[in-house]
């Protein structure tokens, strides 16, 4: 668990330091796939990484930049028409998935697996009547409480247990 929490911790690095260049975004810090590598690599295998790359990126000539639904929001950042929310709800950017509790989340193992389940646990951003809350969480697309499910599969590789499959929804 503790190194899924850091996974979790450092896997936003990714949708960080927004650079401009060509008409399109991309992580100005991390934006090669060594570069993802050296970040991600103690916490993922190379399946694992080759999905959550695809799942953030496409490959622009020498460097990763950001899949459409990240480029048209860093675009219309602060317009109605994409949020910040909306954007990372299905992904690992997903705020949320740092506030699911562990009573919330299923461990287990499968054929030589580790497993983390979490289905549809309700995740409460704030509180419905919070005027601070829609100020300042519901300008950003974040509902008041969301559900969220995850799966993550977990093998043993290099003594460690690493994440070899990865999946948010909400």
């Amino acid at each position: 668990m503790s190194s899924f929490e850091e996974f979790l911790a450092d896997v936003q690095e990714l949708f960080a330091y927004h650079t401009y260049e060509e008409e399109l975004y991309y992580n100005e810090k991390y934006h090669s796939e060594d570069e993802i590598q050296q970040l991600l690599g103690r916490f993922m295998t190379e399946d694992g990484m080759e999905q959550l790359i695809d799942d953030i990126y496409v490959q622009n000539k020498e460097r990763y930049v950001y899949q459409e639904a990240f480029q048209s929001y860093l675009n219309k950042e602060g317009s109605t028409d994409s949020s910040y929310y909306e954007v990372t709800r299905q992904t690992v950017f997903n705020p949320g998935l740092r506030m699911i509790m562990d009573d919330d989340l299923q461990i287990y193992e499968s054929e030589g697996v580790i497993k983390l389940k979490a289905e549809q646990v309700p995740v409460q951003f704030y509180a419905e009547n919070s005027m601070y809350g829609h100020s300042q969480f519901g300008e950003l697309g974040y509902p008041s409480v969301d559900y969220l499910s995850l799966h993550v599969s977990m093998v043993e590789d290099e003594d460690t247990y690493r994440i070899q499959r990865i999946e948010v929804t909400s």
